[in-house]
């Protein structure tokens, strides 16, 4: 058989079966979610926000805790770890409690996350439940009602709406659309039909005894990580709707190279372990569970598009079915289309679209150094305008 044609044949399922799905969760999205409402038992929630040298962003992050609060017991527990500046000043100063980690070998978010949990183990009184927030972040005015309500209702592990703050530049603006796609339509749709998300890596809560038994959380994608380490203990992810942070995007290539270099050494790392554990999960009669580690190891919307535009080159060559790369091109645009109308995406933002040539240029750099070379410990973000 023809080399190409079963390989252009292969990467046009793999593209249709990603794409199709998705189209199926964004048109289950589309109504607009109603707004919680209604008393709700008070519960000790804990905040704990992650610091890496935040000390010029933390100060919003620890005010806009402070203006969702709702008079119950919040703590704000600040992690400054392994920092050279003020983050643990600019902490104390605005109320919140840090705690500082040294540690040069052991470097990383999720160290971070289990320093805090250890520390947490030690109080007479624990809180109930623990909302992770990074440090360049803001949270809605609705973020602790909203977790709440849901944890009352018997979830035990929370994702929030985590959206991009607006974006400066073409570049942020494409991913704050890009972000709507994955953060909100996909995991709303989901939701609808009874089935669990992923962590996003902000905005995420946990009950305190799964969060006490441990969360799992290791390596570059620790989020991703966390949500295949609840399926495994059975724990499927729920999606809330009615709270949101919005976390600082890179707004040009520079500094996105980092960014995007964590995420995707991460994320494909973890497919191996993301099927396992779905296949586990699944066995066990746990669908819910078991959709948020099929998530986990999903290909990212980039590479989706390159499998179904080169497969359909390769039909029109005769190398691949025509059937497939019009159903894998036909589902990547109605994906696209429900997925922007779902999250409701202002038609000025759409403007954005006119970056995508240099960026899937950007991603192709990406792809190649993750596979070239390896990473570890805090890959922060460089700041372009803070």
């Amino acid at each position: 058989m023809n080399p190409l044609a079963v390989a252009g044949n292969a990467g046009l399922l793999i593209a249709l079966a990603h794409a199709s799905w998705w189209t199926v969760t964004s048109v289950v999205a589309l109504p607009r979610p109603s707004v919680g409402i209604g008393p709700t038992t008070r519960l000790r929630l804990m905040v704990v926000v992650p610091a890496h040298n935040e000390d010029a962003m933390l100060g919003d992050c620890i005010r806009s805790l402070r203006d969702a609060h709702t008079g119950s017991e919040r703590e704000i527990l600040v992690v400054a770890d392994n920092c050279n500046d003020d983050t643990a000043v600019v902490a104390r100063g605005l109320g919140a409690t840090p705690i500082e980690r040294v540690d040069p070998e052991r470097i990383g978010k999720s160290f971070a996350l289990d320093f805090a949990i250890d520390h947490l183990t030690k109080r007479v009184v624990p809180p109930d439940a623990i909302l992770f927030v990074d440090a360049d972040s803001t949270v809605s005015r609705t973020f602790f009602d909203a977790i709440e309500r849901r944890l009352n209702a018997g979830a035990r592990a929370v994702q929030v709406h985590y959206e991009a703050a607006p974006g400066s530049s073409p570049l942020g603006r494409l991913r704050r659309v890009a972000l709507l796609l994955i953060h909100w339509s996909r995991p709303l749709g989901a939701s609808r039909l009874g089935l669990g998300t992923t962590f996003k890596g902000n905005g995420m809560a946990l009950r305190w005894d799964v969060a006490s038994a441990g969360v799992g959380g290791q390596g570059l994608a620790e989020d991703a990580a966390m949500t295949l380490s609840l399926a495994d203990r059975g724990i499927a992810v729920e999606f809330e709707p009615g709270a949101s942070v919005a976390g600082y995007m890179a707004q040009d290539y520079a500094s996105a190279r980092t960014q995007d270099d964590r995420w995707e050494r991460g994320r494909f790392s973890l497919v191996p372990r993301a099927f396992a554990t779905a296949g586990r999960t699944l066995a066990r009669g746990n669908v819910a569970a078991a959709a948020g580690a099929l998530e986990v190891g999903s290909l990212p919307l980039s590479l989706v598009v390159v499998l179904a535009l080169s497969g359909g080159a390769l039909a029109l060559l005769g190398h691949a079915s025509p059937v497939l790369a019009g159903a894998s091109v036909g589902f990547v645009g109605a994906y696209l289309v429900t997925g922007v109308s779902a999250a409701r995406v202002p038609l000025s933002e759409l403007s954005a679209l006119s970056a995508i040539p240099p960026y899937f240029a950007h991603k192709a750099g990406v792809y190649f150094r993750v596979l070239a070379r390896p990473a570890r410990g805090w890959q922060r973000t460089q700041r372009s305008e803070h």
